[in-house]
């Protein structure tokens, strides 16, 4: 595959282990479709669950390198880490909007994923999901796949796109087993693999049968001006 008919994707979420969590299987079922996966995170996860009494600045260190063991495991082709604080209130919004239009406009991606700005219950979660739509805009990238929001801390109710992951529940499983700082005292593989099994047993009213076992749900997100303003005044 030439370079210039790559299917290329970036992920954009708030700290190091969102896209293993929300999304893993759906990283795996890219990869092993030969698409190329560059995953940005945008706080280094220092203040997050810490059963260790790390301090902050271990912690980050923890997290840099679970998250570079995770993507491996994904087959994500590069990582790069914004290092902001672990608090929505202290990330620098301009530096990371600056960061992400210039990894953007270098890349020129086909698809873009990120958290919910609007349903995912975390504020830097909510946070990443703005900066990533605005940060496309301002890129002017045509997403000819699209830009894709992600679940993590609040279910969608209504959803665009199911992924079923059958093949790659393992191999999201294995990713966020790597986040041992994090998984040793809140079972976030356990949580999120019994709504991948939801998702798949409840996905249509109207089938005989589950088409699959475990899916991933995501919401397109219109990143369009038009629409935004639309949705502003709606």
């Amino acid at each position: 595959m030439n370079k210039m008919n790559q299917h290329r994707v970036v992920i954009i979420s708030a700290h190091p282990d969102d896209m293993e969590i929300g999304m893993g299987g759906t990283v795996a079922k890219l990869v092993a479709s030969m698409a190329v996966i560059t995953s940005v995170v945008i706080t280094n996860g220092g203040r997050s669950s810490n059963p260790f009494a790390l301090t902050e600045q271990q912690m980050a260190k923890v997290r840099r390198e679970e998250a570079l063991r995770a993507a491996g495991v994904l087959g994500v082709t590069e990582v790069i880490f914004c290092d902001e604080p672990d608090a929505a209130d202290e990330i620098d919004t301009k530096a990371v909007t600056r960061r992400l239009v210039e990894i953007l406009a270098r890349l020129r991606p086909t698809e873009v994923y990120t958290l919910d700005e609007e349903l995912d219950r975390h504020p830097a979660h909510r946070l990443a999901g703005k900066l990533a739509r605005e940060s496309v805009l301002e890129a002017d990238t045509n997403l000819s796949g699209g830009l894709w929001s992600y679940e993590i801390w609040g279910p969608f109710a209504n959803w665009d796109r199911l992924e079923y992951i059958d093949g790659f529940v393992a191999t999201k499983m294995a990713a966020i087993a790597e986040h041992q700082s994090q998984v040793a005292t809140i079972p976030y593989g356990e949580g999120v693999l019994g709504m991948n099994r939801w998702r798949a047993v409840f996905a249509d009213p109207k089938a005989s049968a589950p088409v699959g076992q475990y899916a991933e749900v995501f919401r397109l997100v219109a990143i369009s001006t038009d629409s935004i303003l639309s949705g502003l005044s709606g």
